[in-house]
């Protein structure tokens, strides 16, 4: 693993990969390594597996070969921002911007920074994503988006449905939240043979929306927007929002269309 950066290098860096300039607010520079990697690209995929952080991935690597294959192409670890909940780091994702100046602490406020898709639609290009419709994503995000795709079953086999169609439509830019190990984490902890399954499930519908990207000519990025530690009490039994490093370190994976094909074809 490399040296760390933050959720703020993420806008940034996808924007660096497309070729397009940084949302007016961005904070950070790209993440050097991930700029080296991919160069323009056409179409870019970003996946977001909610909670993976790399406390919960080492713990059920033996169920992840697809995550684990794409890891072993490019890797590195960055921070979720404070506080580490999903709407304020998909803030911070899209904007480049920090807490402090987006604003954003729950996902029905207004996002009203300029995001990665405005600067996409100033280029003539098209941005779309696939969520669950009562996600952070679908709620807070998507309505930015050209094409937002909701899933109303609030399934991620759905959101994978839906992710693959939208890459076989050619968007420029599709960004897809998978809600499953999240939703595990909490309700039996973020070590439990559960998440385990779970991050399984996740793995598998990595690998469908990898394959249909690797087809297309996408170029990929693949992270988490926070991690969870198992809780000492209260209602969950996962928790996360804490400055603790099983909350705030995430793993950002990343692979050229070329090095996809390569490893995965």
């Amino acid at each position: 693993m490399i040296s760390m950066r933050d959720m703020t290098s993420v806008a940034p860096t996808v924007c660096r990969a497309l070729g397009v300039r940084l949302p007016s607010s961005a904070e950070s520079s790209p993440i050097s390594e991930v700029a080296e990697s991919i160069h323009k690209t056409e179409r870019l995929a970003v996946v977001v597996i909610d909670a993976f952080g790399v406390g919960t991935w080492e713990k059920v690597k033996a169920k992840t070969p697809t995550f684990n294959e794409l890891r072993d192409l490019h890797g590195t670890v960055i921070r979720s921002v404070m506080s580490s909940i999903t709407p304020v780091n998909f803030a911070t994702m899209l904007t480049g911007a920090s807490p402090e100046v987006h604003g954003i602490r729950n996902r029905e406020q207004p996002l009203r920074n300029e995001t990665i898709f405005h600067v996409m639609r100033e280029a003539e290009m098209v941005s779309a994503t696939a969520a669950r419709a009562k996600s952070s994503l679908g709620i807070l995000i998507s309505p930015h988006a050209d094409r937002p795709g909701l899933a109303a079953s609030n399934l991620d086999s759905e959101v994978t449905e839906i992710a693959c169609r939208m890459i076989d439509e050619d968007v420029n830019l599709l960004w897809v939240q998978l809600l499953d190990v999240d939703d595990a984490g909490h309700a039996y902890g973020p070590y439990s043979n559960e998440s385990e399954e779970a991050a399984g499930r996740a793995d598998a519908n990595l690998r469908l929306m990898l394959d249909a990207a690797r087809v297309k000519g996408y170029s990929v990025m693949v992270l988490a927007d926070h991690g969870q530690h198992p809780s000492s009490d209260g209602p969950y039994m996962g928790v996360h929002g804490t400055d603790m490093p099983e909350d705030l370190n995430v793993p950002f994976l990343w692979a050229s269309n070329d090095e996809l094909r390569d490893a995965l074809g």
